[in-house]
C-alpha cells in the first residue's frame, strides 16, 4: 500500500504536536495571557489603577491631537462641575459655541452638530417608505442626506457622548498607531464635508 506524501507530512506534524503537548513544551499558563498579575479567580487583592484626571482649567490647558481624522477630539481640561450634561444643561456650549470660540480660545463645535442626517421618511398605510419624497424598497439603500439646522442638533447636545475628559496615566499598552491627517485635519473636522464619501 503506497500513502501519498502528504499524509506522510500531516501525519509527521500531528505527531510532533503530540510530542510537545506530553512534555509540556509550549505551555502557557493563564496568567501570562494577560496585563493583570494577579490572582484570577478572585478579586480580593486585584484593584484597579487610580483615574488622575487633568486638573488644568479650561483656556489654561493644552489641547490633545485628535487619534485619526474627524476623531471626536477628547477634553483636555478640568471637568469638574460640568458633568453631567443634561437637555436643560450644557456647560460645552458657553466656551464651544462657534461665535464665543475664538474667544473663549475653545475648539469651535463643527457643522456636523449644526446638521441633521436623518433623512424625512413617511410610511403609508400600506407600508410604503418614502423618504426625502421618494418612494423606496430598501431603506438601507438610501443615501446620507444633511439637512442644515440653525440651532445645535438635538442628537448632538450630550457632549460626553463622544468627548471625554483624558487620564494623566502612562497606558498600560503602548501604541504604535499614526494617524494620517488630511491638511488641517489635526485641528478641525471636516465630516460635514466628506460625510457621503465612499457612498454609491
Amino acid at each position: 500500500m503506497r500513502i501519498k506524501k502528504s499524509w506522510v507530512g500531516l501525519i509527521s506534524l500531528a505527531a510532533i504536536i503530540v510530542a510537545g503537548c506530553a512534555t509540556g513544551a509550549g505551555t502557557v499558563s493563564e496568567e501570562s495571557l494577560g496585563l493583570r498579575k494577579t490572582n484570577l479567580y478572585t478579586e480580593t487583592s486585584t484593584t484597579g489603577d487610580a483615574t488622575n484626571y487633568n486638573k488644568a482649567e479650561a483656556g489654561k490647558s493644552t489641547k490633545f491631537e485628535r487619534a485619526f481624522e474627524n476623531a471626536p477630539p477628547m477634553i483636555p481640561h478640568n471637568t469638574d462641575g460640568m458633568l453631567p450634561i443634561k437637555i436643560g444643561n450644557n456647560a460645552c456650549t458657553g466656551c464651544h459655541m462657534p461665535e464665543v470660540a475664538a474667544d473663549m480660545k475653545a475648539t469651535p463645535i463643527p457643522a456636523s452638530h449644526f446638521a441633521s442626517f436623518r433623512p424625512k421618511t413617511a410610511i403609508a398605510a400600506d407600508g410604503r417608505i418614502t423618504k426625502e419624497g421618494k418612494e423606496v424598497d430598501n431603506t438601507s439603500d438610501f443615501k446620507t442626506v444633511t439637512h442644515k439646522l440653525d440651532t445645535l442638533s438635538s442628537a448632538r447636545f450630550n457632549c460626553s457622548q463622544c468627548h471625554a475628559p483624558q487620564s494623566t496615566q502612562e497606558p498600560v499598552v503602548g501604541n504604535t498607531f499614526t494617524p494620517d491627517f488630511s491638511k488641517n485635519g489635526a485641528k478641525r473636522s471636516n465630516l460635514i464635508d466628506v460625510i457621503n464619501e465612499g457612498v454609491q
